[in-house]
């Protein structure tokens, strides 16, 4: 299944943003970068790229 806050290809995708936070903060890195994504650009993240399937 494809997970909606990751939008990666995995088994037990994140149901909501809570449970996709528990998982980035036992360092899931799947998570842990969906939750940048997620609490924006500015905060330490430097991706200015935003990644779009066409």
């Amino acid at each position: 299944m494809k997970c909606q806050f990751c939008r990666q290809e995995v088994e037990n995708p994140c149901h909501n943003a809570q449970e996709m936070q528990q998982r980035a903060a036992s360092h899931v890195e799947r998570c842990e970068h969906a939750l940048q994504d997620k609490q924006g650009m500015g905060s330490g993240a430097h991706r200015s790229d935003i990644q779009s399937k066409g």
